[in-house]
């Protein structure tokens, strides 16, 4: 686990960037790690979260912001091993190198005991850690003015840095870095008191005396202040010419001296990081050494020439001796027919006939000099070889798709595509300020659509300001058809497709094929296990080459494609692989994700209980296998798999695999209910529900049917759900099929019961009892007979319920069924508070609690939540109760879960009432509407009694 905070707040896992949630999170991971190793008060936190007015449940709520970054950060197993509970606080717990500002003072420290040739490495290696101002995205007023603390540290280590690189005689190459300073920071006097002595020792002594000039001005405007004695005195040693000044001679300078460089026609946008590495690799020290290579390695269209010829620019200064430039296209140009320009251009005038000649005199040269070669679009290493120097004090920048053999990663820039920020600017200065201010949304969008690539944005640029009448939202249109994208990203000479193509054609056959087929499925994301069985064969040497291309991106165990590239995939799939190979491969992804979608509510479940199976294809590996790739969290790898999920229900879908797609779309339901992902729940299954109608899959239908109005349940639209349900039963009857039949039954129940029709809900689970024994599933009977039991406890038959809970909690128990055990316990609680045994109620609502947490199921945490409630209010403690209840709200209103919403604003009005608090109304008259809304008729009543009794 690594952490960083000299820049946005980030915590990274393996490579793989961890979410960390909401502002609150951020302020309490923030604070935490400003005091790493150390306790953090609790009281500290609220005061960084909400200043000195923070809500009544400020502790309550930054104790589940603790236990939120507890499950963010993979510490869920007790004793905690990174975020401890540490009286009065917490602390995070972060070990040597983790930490990016203790790393940057160890560094800084270490600086002021070295040489000051290593004193100037170390700093730049501390300043490198710096991705832009400390804590940037978090907001809070108790952690600004650590992070202005910080960033005084960060300039003064800059200004240290400074002084050792002019000590040492490196003024040619910092004065575009002190200008560009002095801008960013113009009341620091000492970044000018730096600027002007790098320039007159650059032998420039009027521009040395115009940077005095123009920072005295810019003081005495603002503040009307002179400048301090230190640069007053400075200023008069520039004037005299003051031989105290001289810093060491700058090297004679051979003729010719070539100036190779392309123009620099666009401006760079988002790659300052990337700029500072370059400049850090090829500054090196004048004195004879190893050959200071950079390469910038990316796919083609990530912009990896601009990014060289504009380093290559900046770096003019360092390498006055002058600089070479080649377009290698790819390993196209012979090296030979390179060694001669490149001696013809040093005043070589005959021209050996041989390569190994012409490199050997290139090397003789250039030796000794200041002269940066700069090797575009290189390809293979044999090629590169020959055309480089024998070693300091020249340079060399090489661009290429893959890192040269022999070329450490050290010495290697790997460029991605542009952040959002750099993506927005970039598309600002083509189309312009006020047509950007004027869509900023769309922008935005158009940004994302190209994906951060360099040659995406500058054609969707060039094209809106060719055609000043189109609006940025008519470009976005344009792009939103996959099947078109890459033609309207094309623009004279610039094309997409092209940049991609080249690419491709560098691919092993292997390589290209697996490209097609993720293109076929048409997931933005990509694992081992789907490439595997898009290849029918193991996949890993594949997916490597494809990262390595920058097709792909890693992200922890995981690749991901960007649409751009998916468009291109899919369309070479259709050219270049026939129907049956299409098919074939679809077949057997989804047949993969099914087999293991299924294996994974199996295990979440102890079985294949309440989930209508269907018949998707042969399985793919033993369950031993399956438990490799889905791992210890069966839920976790379904959620992480979701996108390839919908994906691959579209796709079935299109494709006319109508078994395989409402197979997937059932198993998926597991997922779907616990996280509360119900847009998502009714895409698949009404895309399932098409593809089943379409090809007369009438037991697929009837399980599409089903699947929709067990949303329509857990959305509490209980007129909806009915008609839905007496379509299933139809269906399930045509075809004899009993599981579902019973399925279809048990939430006819839950309807007829939330209608206030209670009888009518006791014979539905009467007649679905035996049938759900018929068939074997164990935990749909148990949830039967959790029902059955409250409706009895509802109607004060206490006898007659009770037992119906204890034998359902020893089914779920016996099955392994988490959630259900903690429905059960749920139950017994309400049970034991209608008995008055109000601790032993407490007691079930805890287990329940510590159950639901564990499987992440927040619907169910919020159904506890309000149980534990009810039982502290039975017990006297009304504060802790009041608590709990706003927590509960909280949680229920992010789900969108209407009913236990109703429920928690009723028990708040009651307890408020009791105090005298005016506020019950309100919670009491949003709990009547919140019923009357879904139609939960036994829950109104009880809303319309307790309004009653307000008036």
């Amino acid at each position: 686990m690594r952490f960083k905070i000299l820049g946005p707040l980030l915590v990274e896992d393996e490579g793989e960037e961890l979410h960390l949630g909401g502002s609150l999170q951020r302020v309490v991971m923030a604070m935490l790690l400003l005091e790493a190793n150390r306790v953090v008060p609790l009281e500290r936190m609220i005061e960084a979260a909400w200043g000195e007015n923070p809500p009544g449940t400020a502790r309550n709520q930054v104790q589940i912001r603790i236990s939120q970054l507890r499950r963010v950060l993979r510490d869920t197993a007790t004793p905690y091993q990174t975020l401890i509970t540490r009286p009065p606080g917490y602390l995070v717990k972060v070990g040597p190198g983790r930490l990016d500002l203790a790393e940057f003072d160890e560094l800084v420290a270490r600086a002021g005991g070295e040489q000051p040739v290593q004193a100037a490495r170390t700093l730049r290696a501390a300043l490198a850690l710096w991705r832009g101002p400390a804590l940037s995205d978090v907001d809070s007023d108790l952690i600004r003015p650590v992070v202005h603390d910080l960033e005084e540290r960060r300039l003064l280590a800059h200004e240290q840095c400074l002084e050792l690189e002019l000590g040492l005689g490196r003024h040619l190459q910092l004065v575009g870095e002190l200008r560009r300073l002095t801008q960013a920071h113009p009341l620091r006097e000492r970044m000018h008191q730096h600027l002007m002595l790098a320039l007159y020792r650059s032998g420039r002594q009027a521009e040395a005396l115009d940077a005095y000039r123009a920072y005295r001005e810019m003081l005495l405007d603002t503040l009307g202040l002179e400048p301090g004695d230190e640069l007053r005195r400075l200023e008069l040693a520039v004037l005299n010419q003051d031989s105290e000044l001289d810093g060491p001679a700058p090297l004679v300078r051979p003729v010719p001296v070539p100036r190779q460089l392309p123009p620099m026609i666009s401006t760079l946008s988002g790659r300052d990081e990337e700029m500072v590495r370059v400049a850090g690799m090829l500054t090196g020290e004048p004195a004879p050494g190893p050959l200071p290579v950079a390469a910038i390695v990316g796919r083609a269209g990530v912009g990896k020439t601009e990014l060289a010829v504009h380093a290559a620019h900046e770096l003019a200064a360092h390498y006055p001796d002058g600089q070479l430039y080649v377009d290698l296209r790819g390993g196209q140009n012979d090296p030979a027919d390179v060694l001669s320009m490149f001696l013809r251009a040093l005043g070589t005038g005959t021209i050996p006939r041989s390569a190994e000649e012409r490199g050997a005199l290139f090397r003789s040269t250039v030796a000794g000099r200041r002269l940066l070669v700069l090797l575009d679009n290189a390809g293979s290493f044999e090629q590169v070889w020959p055309l480089l120097p024998g070693g300091a004090p020249c340079g060399v920048l090489v661009t290429c798709r893959e890192r040269p053999v022999g070329l450490t990663e050290h010495w290697v820039v790997r460029l991605e595509v542009l952040d959002d920020t750099g993506a927005l600017t970039l598309l600002t200065g083509d189309v312009g300020e006020a047509r950007a201010a004027a869509e900023p949304a769309a922008l935005r969008r158009l940004a994302v659509q190209c994906g951060g690539m360099p040659l995406a944005l500058r054609i969707a640029g060039a094209r809106l300001a060719r055609r000043p009448h189109w609006t940025v939202e008519t470009l976005v249109g344009m792009l939103s058809d996959s099947r078109t994208m890459l033609d309207v990203l094309s623009h004279g000479d610039l094309e997409v497709r092209a940049s991609l193509e080249v690419s491709y054609r560098g691919l092993s056959a292997r390589a290209r094929t697996l490209l097609r087929r993720i293109g076929l499925t048409d997931s933005p994301q990509m694992t081992g296990w789907l490439a595997g069985a898009l290849l029918d064969a193991d996949a890993t040497a594949a997916l490597d080459e494809l990262a390595d291309a920058s097709l792909l991106t890693r992200r922890g165990d995981r690749h991901v494609i960007h649409d751009l590239v998916r468009a291109f995939a899919g369309e070479r799939a259709l050219v270049e692989e026939t129907g049956d190979q299409r098919l074939a491969a679809l077949d057997r992804a989804c047949s993969v994700f099914f087999h293991l979608s299924e294996r994974a509510h199996e295990r979440f479940y102890g079985g294949h209980f309440t989930l209508l199976r269907g018949k998707g294809g042969s399985a793919p590996a033993t369950p031993a296998q399956a438990d490799e790739i889905i791992g210890a969290d069966p839920l976790a790898w379904l959620d992480g798999e979701r996108a390839t999920l919908l994906a691959l229900v579209r796709q079935s879908a299109a494709h006319g695999l109508d078994e395989l797609c409402w197979s997937i779309a059932m198993t998926a339901i597991t997922l779907f209910e616990t996280h509360g992902y119900f847009d998502e729940w009714r895409a698949v299954s009404e895309l399932a529900l098409r593809a089943c109608r379409e090809s007369g899959n009438i037991r697929g239908e009837g399980a599409m049917v089903y699947s929709l109005s067990s949303l329509a349940v857990f959305q509490q639209r209980y007129g909806e759900a009915h008609p839905m349900l007496t379509r299933a039963l139809e269906l399930f009857d045509q075809v004899g099929e009993t599981h579902g039949r019973a399925l279809a039954l048990r939430n006819m129940a839950m309807v007829e019961r939330m209608r206030g029709e209670s009888e009518a809900a006791r014979g539905r689970y009467e007649q679905a009892l035996p049938l759900l024994r018929a068939v074997g599933d164990r935990a749909a009977e148990a949830h039967a007979l959790v029902n059955l039991g409250v409706i009895h406890l509802e109607r004060g038959s206490l006898d007659e319920g009770g037992p119906m809970l204890e034998e359902a909690l020893s089914i779920f128990r016996m099955e392994g069924v988490p959630r259900g055990e903690a429905q059960a316990l749920n139950s017994i609680g309400r049970l034991a508070l209608l008995r008055g045994e109000n601790q032993r109620a407490l007691s079930a609502f805890e287990a329940a609690a510590v159950i639901v947490r564990g499987v992440r199921d927040r619907i169910g945490e919020a159904y506890v939540l309000q149980g534990i409630a009810e039982a502290r209010i039975a017990l006297g403690q009304a504060e802790e109760a009041k608590g709990t209840l706003s927590s509960a709200l909280d949680l229920a209103e992010r789900l969108g879960e209407r009913l236990i919403a109703g429920r928690i604003r009723l028990n708040l009005g009651l307890l408020m009432m009791e105090d005298g608090d005016r506020a019950a109304a309100d919670h009491l008259e949003e709990a009547y509407a919140l019923f009357e809304e879904i139609g939960a008729e036994p829950w109104r009543a009880k809303a319309a009694a307790a309004l009653a009794r307000t008036r």
